[in-house]
């Protein structure tokens, strides 16, 4: 679980760590760039349409992310109610998924260690797009129920978010061992693959 394991191999610690790090702050583009194109100004205003790492990553996260192998960034501000909520909210699953594509593909045209790491990257990328499907706050999923879902949808979700972080990892754990998270992940690698065999790889 997490990264520790690959301490072993340096290199390979390294790069997959490092683009693990960078599909954090994908997630964080994917969302801004289209709350930005809805005409949301509080993304640009706050600088998450930029690369400036400090304005994208939270330590906390970057510390689960080696522990458990998923991490958070901060989180994009954004004030859109309804359907573009949560188009905005999806789109962080979406910039997961992407950053998976990408790096399966360079994987399979760079040598040791880059070749290693991203394919690790990859499993992470696709492990932190299924993770943030789910409908648990604070996860993607649950914004997006949130901004169309009707009173009592919402009413569920603000007692789940009552339970603060210590709530949140615990279902992260139950949906861990009980295999949910890994049949979505799954589901997601087949769909890449499908992707991969599409385009000719």
């Amino acid at each position: 679980m997490g990264l520790f394991p690959y301490l072993n191999d340096p290199p390979v610690f390294l790069v997959a760590f490092a683009f693990a790090v960078f599909g954090l702050v994908v997630h964080n583009l994917f969302q801004a760039y289209l709350a930005d194109r809805y005409g949301d100004t509080a993304p640009r205003r706050y600088g998450f349409l930029s690369l400036d790492l400090k304005v994208h990553l939270e330590p906390l996260g970057l510390v689960f992310l080696l522990l458990l192998g998923f991490g958070w960034p901060r989180t994009v501000l954004t004030n859109l109610p309804g359907r573009k909520g949560a188009m905005v909210a999806l789109m962080g699953p979406l910039g997961f998924f992407v950053a998976a594509f990408l790096y399966g593909l360079l994987a399979r045209f760079l040598p040791y260690p880059f070749g290693e790491g991203l394919l690790l990257a990859q499993r992470l990328m696709l492990l932190h797009a299924a993770i943030y499907l789910f409908p648990v706050p604070p996860l993607d999923g649950a914004k997006a129920l949130y901004a169309v879902g009707g009173y009592e949808a919402r009413r569920f979700l603000e007692q789940l978010a009552a339970y603060g972080p210590l709530g949140f990892i615990l279902i992260f754990l139950v949906l861990s061992y009980t295999g949910v998270t890994g049949a979505v992940v799954q589901g997601l690698a087949g769909f890449l693959a499908t992707l991969y065999r599409v385009i000719g790889l």
